[in-house]
């Protein structure tokens, strides 16, 4: 094929799919990244951040996105790195945990846990004992203490749960984890806490904290993939090294080569934006997802909690029929099984004329 005719296919496949312009992808997680992101992909799509012998800028931009979250969670002697995403990280976290604490094997994770949790226990050989929800749809803290024994490896809490955004009592955990490793997966809610004027805490000051998952592909509005695991400091790291006979160096990284690419999306965009500017974001975020909810009473829809995070579930009566007819007029939304409810993710792109459109389309339904 020439290439004007690949460029051509490739835009005209791109078109059968729903675009974040429109604002009516109401379940994604991730949005449209920002023109210096995919410019910076470009500049370094050739390189390997394996190859730290041949890339050195490259090396030198995952260190300075390192210190930067450094700050953002108010320890300075952060480490870790870029990941493909999420799941990558919580595998490396609960990998540590195992490297730490070799001869216990059982790990305490919340019903609301990611799907990725299973499939590290899976590749790592753990035991997980699942911990139900409270009423708000956060872990029950005395039901993770009752479950305490003396094979316990590690505690996993989220911050921003994949069905309602909702964030576990992570302070109160905090309490329950004097030798036993406490993983936070903040995948989405890493770059929103930070940034709230609320009472959650998300920084290395909980201090039995080990390890938190970010990933800034999703609230971060860096390009896909990009996620990042992140340890209390350089020594959780030292216990992944190996030594490679055929490089000149040690490295600690589950992926071998890593893109470049990503790496340097995620530094323009975190340089781009700076902690003024994911403040706006944020801040923009929460009041659209107040609006929403303002507008979702308005019509008597149960909102199943009161969204801590720019997440926000809904059931109303009839649910599958309401999410059928949704979709069929344009709405990408999502339903949970487990709380039998419809999420929608106030991302950037979900402006108050959207959400306008979504109610008055909801109120038709219902």
């Amino acid at each position: 094929m020439h290439k004007g005719e690949i460029i051509d296919k490739l835009r005209q496949m791109r078109s059968e799919d729903q675009s974040y312009t429109d604002g009516r992808i109401l379940s994604s997680v991730s949005t449209k990244p920002l023109n210096v992101a995919i410019k910076a992909y470009e500049i370094f799509s050739d390189t390997n951040a394996l190859d730290v012998h041949v890339f050195r800028s490259v090396e030198k931009l995952e260190r300075g996105i390192i210190e930067w979250f450094g700050k953002l969670l108010k320890n300075r002697k952060t480490a870790g790195y870029i990941t493909t995403g999420g799941t990558e990280a919580n595998i490396v976290a609960l990998f540590v945990a195992k490297k730490t604490y070799p001869k216990k094997r059982e790990i305490l994770v919340p019903e609301s846990a990611h799907y990725s949790i299973q499939r590290a226990a899976d590749l790592l050989d753990l035991r997980i004992k699942y911990v139900p929800l409270d009423r708000d749809f956060r872990v029950d803290v005395s039901e993770i203490e009752n479950r305490i024994n003396k094979d316990t490896l590690a505690i996993v809490a989220t911050a921003g749960t994949s069905a309602l955004g909702v964030v576990d009592p992570i302070e109160e955990i905090n309490e329950l984890c004097e030798n036993i490793f406490f993983h936070v997966d903040a995948a989405f809610g890493g770059f929103v806490i930070p940034f709230l004027d609320s009472k959650l805490r998300l920084d290395f000051s909980i201090e039995n904290m080990d390890s938190i998952t970010i990933d800034p592909h999703k609230m971060g509005l860096a390009p896909i993939p990009s996620g990042a695991i992140l340890f209390r400091n350089e020594s959780y790291l030292d216990r992944l090294k190996t030594s490679p006979t055929y490089l000149p160096f040690q490295t600690f990284t589950l992926s071998g080569s890593r893109s470049g690419g990503a790496i340097a999306a995620t530094w323009a965009t975190i340089n781009y934006l700076g902690m003024d500017g994911y403040r706006r974001v944020v801040k923009r975020c929460m009041e659209n997802t107040r609006f929403l909810c303002r507008e979702l009473k308005k019509i008597d829809v149960n909102i199943l909690v009161e969204p801590e995070l720019n997440v926000v579930g809904i059931r109303p009566k009839n649910l599958e029929r309401v999410w059928a007819l949704l979709r069929e007029k344009g709405w990408n939304i999502l339903m949970d099984t487990h709380s039998k409810s419809l999420r929608i993710v106030v991302m950037p792109h979900v402006t108050e004329k959207v959400i306008g459109e979504f109610v008055r389309d909801l109120r038709e339904i219902v």
